[in-house]
């Protein structure tokens, strides 16, 4: 789905039973997208989603930067993960201000998300939720196994 036909927010997630849930806090800092990425690779090293490691990776480590830049250093910053034996569901949450993803800018202007055009290209459903308060948001992506 491209980022310019994304539905600005989404009603939370019906979890299959089944569904395991998996919780990293940290702080916003440099190194949170790297401890991201390791808490996911390590969360998928014990399922059945091998297939779908690297491109969670990479939008997990994307979505936490994007808080991280966005976010306070003395915020914490939440990656929930949800798997099941079809998929998997990543949020990330922060207590910046909400912020609905713009579209990209036309080629050439400076401005793009690049890491939310990753994640319009790669996920098989994203979004943002708001969060308790009016300045939390939460950005969520799913990904599928059998796409």
């Amino acid at each position: 789905m491209h980022p310019q036909a994304v539905p600005a927010t989404r009603a939370p997630i019906h979890v299959s039973t089944g569904a395991r849930p998996s919780l990293l806090t940290a702080a916003s800092e440099p190194t949170a997208p790297k401890a991201a990425r390791d808490f996911v690779r390590a969360v998928l090293r014990r399922t059945g989603l091998d297939p779908l490691r690297d491109t969670a990776v990479l939008l997990a480590s994307e979505a936490v930067t994007r808080c991280h830049l966005h976010t306070p250093r003395s915020a914490d910053i939440l990656l929930r993960m949800l798997t099941a034996r079809h998929g998997l569901r990543i949020s990330v949450h922060d207590t910046a201000p909400v912020r609905i993803p713009r579209p990209a800018p036309p080629d050439g202007e400076q401005g793009a998300d690049h890491g939310l055009l990753l994640t319009g290209h790669l996920a098989d459903a994203w979004g943002t939720t708001p969060c308790e308060g009016p300045r939390a948001t939460s950005l969520w992506f799913e990904l599928y196994l059998g796409r």
